[in-house]
């Protein structure tokens, strides 16, 4: 038996030196004398491997495995090399094997893990990364693994927490920045900053950990920090385009509006802003040419389409012919407002034209700056019949008729913020003299299944088919109320009364510290003072409407 480890020693001193071929000599004597070696046949496993040679490594750690089934680290390897050859599903077996012969180690259960979210088990996988948690809460392959199958899973708040952990454990800038980037996708800003100032405190050379720091910070309205974090990564990466569409949203939000829509054309790079479709013709370059066809097309959300086409008719009144290309929702009101020449909806073709622009590039090509917004509402209205219907229907509701919508889309990552629910409106339905008239589809409407409103309601949200149904029942309302949500938009473009309840970061178009807004002459904006908390707006608009029913 000594001779045998003599043997092996020589072999691992051959393979330390890069000498293959030595080693493999020395390992072949060991086997010689003892045939049942399991780390001699480990180490012509890894020989061949590293030869190139997948297949000769696999049977050989499958000798190791017969030899030491007490040993996971074989039965790993004889999955490798399974894998490498295409056969994964031949791995998770062995794996499981082996864990069943009582050989289970955090390596193993991460192994087991990473083929089933090779093969999209995200559910099997996290619980087996957790496994491996439990065996070693510093495994920190498994830490990340698991955070990336809850990244595949859309489960935001567990990402963040897995990485969170992670970086905890590595305590690096990369660790720290992918954290913070994961705590700014779940949208949980303040702890995002955190991580990101620790990111970059550690490597104050990585641009992504600052621009990631700007947007962490742009959702609190934090103006001179965040526009030093964008800077600061301009400066370090200038063609960085994530950091000038958020250097650029900054500037909007503070009014600047020329600089900050310039800016924010580098936006039409990033991943989540790409248009659904492309568009042959070539893009509108702001000149107006008379007689030509300019096609508008939707690239966002509802909200933004019905701010930017006010932009239609002044195009048009100097001489372009407008199409508009968009969701079928808006095509009704869109065609009752006569905003444009032609218009058609997403799922078909584009109507002919000679150039073509997403519609909130409009802001950026009119050169439109703070002093020249076109603020003349309305420039929306419901079509005829709609409006005549909606009319009669809400004639006999009595005192003052106040729409109220608590909640907006979940497409966008920050519903949640902006997205007060409605629990927390209930005190603007228990007003005297006021009835509420719910305007809430969708999302949020499950609120009514476990609340009770506290006054007289009546509840259209069920019957309201499309934006066109919406802005008829507008029209025949006092006031409406909602949060940040095309619902706000539109009462505004319809020139009605509308009071617009906004989280403590509202977003760009609402502008910083201000209770009006320059693009809806008629609308007045109540604000969180205290992030999270819509205590205080709402308190304020309750008086409000109640003075408003007050004799």
């Amino acid at each position: 038996m000594t001779d045998a480890l003599d043997f092996l020693r020589a072999g691992a001193t051959a393979l330390q030196r890069g000498d293959r071929a030595g080693a493999e000599r020395q390992v072949v004597r060991a086997l010689a004398l003892v045939p049942g070696h399991g780390e001699a046949w480990n180490i012509l496993g890894v020989l061949a491997v590293s030869a190139g040679d997948p297949a000769g490594g696999e049977a050989r750690f499958r000798r190791a495995s017969a030899c030491a089934p007490e040993n996971p680290a074989y039965a790993r390897s004889q999955a490798e090399c399974l894998k490498r050859q295409g056969w994964a599903d031949r791995a998770a077996p062995l794996l499981a094997g082996a864990v069943r012969r009582g050989a289970l180690s955090p390596d193993l259960a991460c192994d087991l893990a990473d083929l089933r979210l090779g093969a999209r088990d995200v559910a099997a996988a996290t619980a087996l990364y957790r496994l491996a948690l439990t065996l070693a809460p510093g495994h920190a392959r498994s830490q990340n693994n698991l955070a990336e199958a809850l990244g595949k899973a859309e489960r935001a708040d567990a990402t963040a927490d897995a990485l969170v952990r992670l970086a905890v454990l590595r305590g690096t800038a990369t660790a720290w920045g992918a954290a913070g980037a994961a705590l700014l996708a779940a949208w949980r800003q303040d702890e995002a900053r955190t991580a990101l100032r620790r990111a970059t405190a550690l490597d104050p050379a990585a641009a992504e950990h600052w621009v990631n720091l700007g947007f962490a910070g742009l959702g609190r309205h934090a103006v001179v920090p965040v526009e030093a974090a964008f800077d600061h990564a301009l400066r370090l990466s200038p063609g960085m385009d994530a950091a000038r569409a958020g250097r650029g949203t900054l500037r909007m939000l503070t009014g600047r509006l020329r600089d900050g829509a310039a800016d924010y054309e580098a936006r039409l790079s990033l991943p989540s802003f790409v248009p659904s479709r492309s568009y042959g013709r070539p893009v509108w370059d702001g000149q107006v040419q008379s007689g030509k066809t300019l096609l508008i097309h939707a690239d966002r959300g509802y909200g933004d389409a019905i701010q930017f086409i006010r932009y239609a008719p002044l195009l048009r009144a100097q001489g372009m012919r407008v199409v508009f290309h968009g969701p079928d929702g808006l095509l009704d009101l869109f065609r009752a407002s006569e905003l444009v020449d032609e218009l058609s909806g997403l799922d078909g073709p584009p109507p002919a034209h000679d150039v073509h622009i997403p519609i909130m590039s409009l802001i950026h090509r009119m050169g439109t700056d703070l002093d020249s917004v076109p603020a003349v509402v309305p420039y929306l209205r419901a079509p005829g019949a709609a409006a005549r219907r909606w009319t009669d229907r809400l004639a006999g509701v009595s005192g003052v008729k106040a729409g109220l919508v608590w909640h907006g889309s979940v497409a966008f990552p920050y519903h949640r913020q902006r997205s007060p629910g409605l629990e927390a409106v209930l005190p603007l339905t228990g007003i005297p003299g006021v009835t509420a008239v719910l305007l809430q589809v969708a999302n949020g409407r499950s609120d009514l299944e476990r609340l009770r409103p506290l006054g007289p309601v009546l509840d259209l949200g069920l019957e309201l088919r499309d934006f066109a149904d919406t802005a008829a029942a507008i029209q025949a309302l006092d006031i409406v109320i909602s949060p940040c949500t095309a619902v706000a938009h539109l009462a505004g473009a319809l020139g009605k009364p509308v009071a617009v309840l906004l989280d403590q970061g509202a977003e760009w178009r609402w502008m910083h510290g201000r209770t009006d807004s320059p693009w809806y002459p008629t609308a007045h904006l109540y604000r969180q003072s205290v992030f999270g908390d819509w205590t205080e707006p709402v308190e304020r608009l309750r008086r409000d409407l109640a003075a408003m029913a007050t004799p």
